[in-house]
């Protein structure tokens, strides 16, 4: 099924006051899992505006990074290797969306540190709690900027229109496979599980891991979490993700940018994304988007 979207289009925004605060007003309202909805996801590493890229540096591409990631308009987009630079930028381009999430605090957060951050729309979702923390034997913020480990950004977020709520994870793995990665995933899991049974849950991110083969993917997907990419109805694009700032090589495979998902979700349809300009592209990696059914409490016996 293909969803009717109207891209680049101008939003009117309306400013509500509220005598209580979103989360007293949120808490105050019983969620109700009768109602199905359409929820559209990114994962998109959008390479940092601190490397020695050539003419691929951060200026020359930003705006197709904006008109990647409109192109498939997600409500939820969860970016890897970005700065303040580049957040700054995505938010006065895309003011649709708002952001949460920290900086991992790598050298103070100065040069080749990042940000995970999720991006959200938020006339569709509110926040209702975040939080980061750090894949290491201590989740909490280092103490010394020189020995950072790598971070997951989460959020609870309720859903304006139906009142259903769902978790939203986002991460960018270590390069160095093995113990490092497939700790990272569990530390993941452990987290997801301390919500209630069949929560809504979304995770995003670049695993820099070859998804369906490496230990590293069938870890994180050992407790219930599945790839959006094999469970989807259907597939478009190619099953390969990091791309050099150029087209994917004929045959050539590899996934290493996942959307991961639990607890009463239908896949539609799972994109790798390829956009480019006069042989320009917005980044070294191919974003992945995938068009969601958080499915009703009547439909949750049907297959994912």
């Amino acid at each position: 099924m293909k969803r009717t979207r109207y891209r680049f289009a101008v939003h009117v925004l309306t400013v509500i006051v509220l005598s209580t605060s979103p989360m007293t007003l949120f808490a105050q309202q019983a969620e109700s899992d009768d109602t199905s909805f359409e929820l559209d996801v990114m994962t998109f590493n959008i390479r940092t505006a601190d490397g020695q890229d050539g003419d691929n540096i951060w200026p020359m591409r930003k705006e197709l990074v904006v008109e990647t990631v409109r192109a498939f308009d997600p409500d939820v987009l969860g970016l890897q290797e970005a700065l303040t630079v580049q957040l700054d930028y995505l938010q006065s381009e895309m003011p649709e969306y708002r952001w949460l999430g920290v900086d991992r605090g790598l050298n103070g957060g100065v040069g080749l540190s990042e940000a995970t951050p999720i991006l959200y729309k938020y006339e569709v979702l509110v926040p209702i709690e975040s939080g980061t923390f750090w894949l290491a034997d201590d989740p909490n913020p280092p103490t010394q900027p020189s020995r950072v480990s790598r971070i997951v950004t989460w959020a609870r977020f309720h859903h304006l229109e139906t009142h259903r709520q769902f978790y939203a994870y986002n991460t960018h793995f270590t390069l160095r496979g093995g113990p490092r990665q497939i700790q990272a995933a569990e530390q993941i899991n452990a987290h997801i599980a301390q919500h209630p049974p069949e929560s809504v849950v979304v995770v995003m991110g670049d695993f820099n891991a070859i998804a369906e083969t490496s230990e590293t993917w069938h870890a994180a997907t050992s407790e219930g979490l599945r790839d959006a990419w094999v469970v989807a109805e259907k597939q478009e694009g190619p099953p390969l993700t990091s791309n050099g700032f150029g087209p994917p090589p004929e045959g050539r495979e590899g996934r290493i940018d996942w959307l991961l998902v639990g607890g009463p979700i239908t896949v539609e349809r799972a994109v790798t994304v390829l956009h480019s300009v006069d042989g320009r592209w917005p980044s070294d990696h191919y974003p992945v988007a995938a068009e969601l059914v958080i499915r009703s409490r009547e439909s949750r016996g049907q297959v994912p």
